[in-house]
């Protein structure tokens, strides 16, 4: 028999807690959706609808930190349903978080990291928490989620861009 005797077995305690493995997760949830608390109300945003406010790419760069989370329940094997969940969570905040100001507002309404947090902890915490990890499933989903969110960005860039040249031709035609 090739048993380890107990006294070579190891035992950390984040090995025994499967909440204090999700630790990276929490922090960006936090950091990306409730940092920042308005004084003397219960309203809390973070940094992602102020990297949001960013032009050329804010959202692209709060979508990959982001991905962390998704990346998080790829590892922990979450079903490739609940990925998908997650990652439809992270493209309609992005989507509609390319509209300037609105989208900003939607961020600290929507809080996509942290859905996609409670997400992940539920499942964690959940009787068939001990899927096995999903492959490259999780892996080509956060391509896909941050290629998207950039592909938004680029494109609500050149119709903002296209739509103050238009305006600017029309003024500068009338000037004249």
């Amino acid at each position: 028999m090739n048993e380890t005797p107990p006294s070579e077995i190891i035992e950390r305690p984040e090995d025994l807690d499967p909440i204090k493995k999700l630790r990276t997760s929490k922090r960006v949830s936090w950091l990306l959706d409730e940092c920042i608390r308005i004084p003397g109300t219960e309203i809390r945003f973070g940094l992602d609808p102020i990297l949001g406010l960013l032009p050329y790419g804010g959202e692209t760069v709060a979508t990959i930190v982001g991905a962390v989370i998704l990346g998080d329940a790829g590892k922990k094997g979450l079903p490739l349903k609940t990925l998908t969940k997650m990652g439809g969570n992270m493209l309609m905040n992005a989507g509609v978080g390319t509209i300037p100001v609105f989208g900003d507002l939607f961020s600290v309404w929507f809080k996509s990291n942290s859905r996609n947090y409670r997400m992940l902890n539920t499942f964690i915490e959940s009787e068939e928490g001990e899927e096995e990890p999903g492959g490259w499933g999780p892996i080509i989903l956060i391509l896909f989620v941050v290629g998207f969110v950039l592909i938004l960005n680029i494109l609500s860039w050149v119709f903002l861009t296209a739509v103050l040249v238009w305006f600017y031709n029309q003024f500068s035609e009338g000037a004249a």
